[in-house]
């Protein structure tokens, strides 16, 4: 991506900006880590670990925090603020804004809206999408090759990105983004055996979404066998992410990838779920709890947990037997 500003663009950007250290005259051709940065890039620093990096990095200006104590390099400016990662992500929106601009308002050519469908007039719907009876489109976004099933709501400020499927009779809240290929309101996965056979049970409930609601490529949000599946306000969920029927997520949780939530479990506020974790159905999870990568939470767990492993346990608990683990070939060969 080319990108072109001047030093005056990042400086008014800065609303935190605590002071500064050295020159750079010139415009910024880019963003980069520490360690890539070349002349003329931006960069940030938020650990200590990457310290080394920092001293050594070729960027032209750098955002620090106000307690390092380090001196430019000739031709390099380090800006100080309360929260360099923060104030790097800002930067990184204005950008983000030029780079891909709002489309404009209207209805492309090649897209099938149903009569009975309601599309706002600000909104702006890509070639190849389907909006099914009864749908409602706000002030949203809608890319290319979208479906939105028959009495569907899509809120305002909602961006839907290429190859998304919104089922029927779902509501996505305003403000979301519904990135590629994710599916919401998928069948859920409900069977009883019955003389010899693994009958389908349907599924008529839905999926609902409040404000504020990322959802990551390929991830798919099954609809309620009865009532509604839930996604609280404020919640981010990575790519390849399942989540089942009848599954309460609460506000402001991180879903990271390949974690996956059975059936009527509910998650409280403000929960973490590492990459590839697991909670099996039927539970609760308090808030604030964390759930490490890899694990599998087979019991409830009551507000704060911090948890990891499978069948997962507390993480002071996992770490003390891991120790132990390594022990255990020298205890053997002492025994032996």
């Amino acid at each position: 991506m080319i990108v072109s500003f001047p030093l005056k663009f990042i400086l008014e950007k800065l609303g935190n900006l605590l002071g500064r250290k050295g020159e750079y005259e010139g415009n910024i051709n880019g963003f980069a880590s520490l360690s890539d940065a070349i002349k003329g890039e931006i960069s940030f620093f938020y650990d200590y670990k990457y310290l080394d990096d920092l001293k050594n990095s070729n960027a032209s200006i750098i955002l620090i925090p106000e307690d390092l104590e380090l001196e430019p390099k000739k031709g390099q400016l380090l800006l100080i603020v309360k929260n360099p990662s923060l104030e790097f992500a800002k930067l990184c929106r204005e950008i983000e804004f030029s780079l891909f601009p709002k489309p404009k308002a209207g209805i492309h050519a090649s897209a099938i809206i149903h009569p009975t469908a309601k599309v706002s007039s600000e909104a702006s719907i890509g070639p190849l999408c389907c909006i099914g009876e009864n749908a409602e489109v706000g002030n949203a976004i809608l890319h290319s090759q979208i479906t939105i099933g028959r009495n569907s709501v899509i809120g305002d400020g909602t961006i839907v990105f290429p190859q998304v499927v919104v089922g029927s009779y779902c509501i996505i809240g305003k403000n979301n983004r519904l990135s590629e290929g994710c599916v919401i309101g998928s069948d859920g996965y409900g069977y009883i055996y019955h003389e010899g056979e693994h009958g389908r049970v349907p599924q008529i409930g839905i999926v609902e979404t409040a404000e504020r609601v990322d959802i990551g490529a390929n991830t798919t949000i099954d609809r309620a066998r009865i009532g509604k599946t839930f996604i609280g306000s404020g919640t981010k969920i990575d790519n390849l992410v399942q989540i089942a029927h009848n599954v309460s997520i609460g506000e402001d949780c991180l879903l990271i990838a390949q974690t996956g939530i059975a059936g009527s479990s509910k998650l409280k506020n403000n929960v973490i779920c590492a990459g590839k974790s697991g909670v099996v159905g039927h539970l609760l999870i308090g808030e604030n709890s964390k759930i490490g990568p890899m694990s599998c939470v087979y019991n409830s767990l009551k507000p704060n947990s911090n948890v990891i492993g499978t069948p997962a346990i507390s993480k002071i608990l996992f770490w003390r037997l891991h120790s132990l683990k390594q022990k255990l070939p020298e205890l053997f060969k002492r025994l032996k």
